[in-house]
């Protein structure tokens, strides 16, 4: 494989020295002189593998060159060079995005080294956006992780056949977004997909919005009306928030399912339906059955395919290909020019506990798109917009006692350490708690520095 490295230095004989080091690697070498004609050579001919930047250059400097590659060529990795006296500004470019930094005056072994790591990496982030984007343009899901790999291989086993599916998760990750993959990836495809939220719909009037009614089977009815059941013939029927039906209801749905046939409030006769079902609960409805609020045979009717999607705070690897789409969606909504997040930005999503899951982060992430001013989301941004997030996420009715608690622990825990510096045992005094126990929280949430 040709690899090529762009190397940006003003001084010729360092040039020379080092471009017969990366040659003798087999690296394919362009030079530039300085920062205009750097950013002319990216702009003619964008395909590097890696870029080596000097700093101190003349006409534009080599952290303006380094600001404008990470706006217009994010995935290029850059190694900074760094001679006497720039050794702070390497380390700023670093936060800024940069891969790495050599001095000029490193051992050449230890700069092959770093070389061939940014290489690696590049390589490996080109992988991983090709497969976000195959995976984004098969499911209209994002995901990378090795829990999402999971889901995405039950969703080709669910696509292959009509048995039913019960999808668990909390609320906000995502359960309907699966269900959608599953139906368009199956013979049903071309078919409806409906959906509808059973916990949304009172529950005097749900039989009528799952089976429909004939005009004036009650007051109000002054036409006949197709439920969902019927709406759905020959394609699938989403139930979301199965688990909040009543026993009532419960045991006319799992007539339905059982006899494939429905009976519209005040109709004679029923009507043959052809749908397949898949629910979605955030509860735990093996602990509702032994409660005595979810009929067991309904449970095992449903359950042919169960599907756990994990919370946001369990596949963190996913939250910046999360947030870069959702970035691109907005300001292409909005037609704007695609902002992109500062490496700070990126770390404040990551270390987040995301309580409200993928929909608090699409939320937060369409806050910053509208009120960021510039082309680039800061930190403050980000910390602005969690900000009014929360105060929507303290709202006891957006989420459990136990994800407030464990959001609370987590942004708790966090700010101590970043207090004590990440001084493991000075944060664990002040938590009041042993160092062991503190280590087991931090691997629990995720908490990383």
């Amino acid at each position: 494989m040709n690899v090529k490295l762009l190397l940006v230095d003003d001084d010729p004989f360092f040039r020379e020295s080092l471009k017969e080091i990366l040659v003798d690697e087999g690296y394919a070498i362009s030079e530039a002189g300085d920062g205009k004609i750097a950013l002319d050579m990216l702009q003619s001919n964008g395909s590097y593998d890696l870029m080596l930047l000097d700093l101190d250059l003349p006409r534009i400097k080599g952290m303006d060159v380094m600001t404008t590659v990470t706006k217009t060529h994010p995935e290029l990795p850059v190694i900074i060079i760094s001679g006497a006296g720039t050794i702070p500004l390497a380390v700023e470019a670093t936060k800024m995005g940069a891969y790495d930094f050599i001095e000029k005056d490193d051992d050449p072994r230890k700069t092959l080294v770093k070389v061939r790591n940014a290489i690696e990496k590049s390589y490996l982030l080109r992988q991983r956006n090709h497969l976000v984007s195959e995976q984004k343009e098969r499911y209209q899901i994002v995901g990378v992780g090795a829990a999402m790999q999971e889901i995405f291989h039950i969703i080709d086993r669910a696509a292959h056949n009509n048995s039913k599916v019960l999808i668990n998760g909390e609320s906000g990750v995502g359960k309907e977004m699966i269900a959608r993959a599953i139906h368009h990836a199956g013979e049903r495809a071309g078919a409806p997909f409906v959906a509808v939220n059973c916990a949304a719909v009172p529950e005097t009037l749900i039989e009528s919005e799952l089976f429909g009614h004939e005009k004036g089977s009650f007051t109000g009815a002054h036409s006949r009306k197709i439920g969902k059941f019927e709406a759905a013939h020959t394609g699938t029927l989403f139930l979301d928030e199965i688990g909040d039906t009543s026993l009532m209801m419960q045991a006319k749905i799992l007539r339905a399912l059982e006899d494939n046939r429905i009976e519209r409030v005040g109709a004679e006769k029923p009507t043959e339906i052809d749908v397949r079902i898949i629910a979605a609960t955030n509860k735990d409805l093996e602990h509702e059955m032994a409660e005595g609020n979810f009929r067991d045979d309904l449970y095992w009717r449903l359950s042919v395919l169960t599907l756990r999607v994990p919370p946001l705070r369990e596949r963190r690897e996913d939250i910046p290909d999360l947030a870069h789409h959702f970035l691109e969606e907005f300001c292409a909504r909005d037609k704007t020019p695609c902002k992109r997040l500062s490496p700070p930005a990126l770390r404040l999503l990551l270390d987040y506990a995301w309580p409200g899951n993928i929909r608090q982060l699409r939320n937060v992430i369409e806050r910053m798109s509208v009120l960021c001013d510039g082309d680039t989301v800061v930190a403050r941004d980000v910390g602005d917009a969690l900000n009014r997030s929360e105060k929507t996420a303290a709202d006891p009715s957006t989420q459990t006692l136990r994800q407030a608690r464990e959001a609370f622990e987590t942004d708790f825990i966090r700010n101590t350490l970043l207090s004590f510096e990440w001084n493991i045992q000075a944060a664990a005094d002040a938590l009041g708690i042993d160092r062991t126990h503190l280590w087991k929280k931090m691997k629990r949430y995720g908490i990383e520095k």
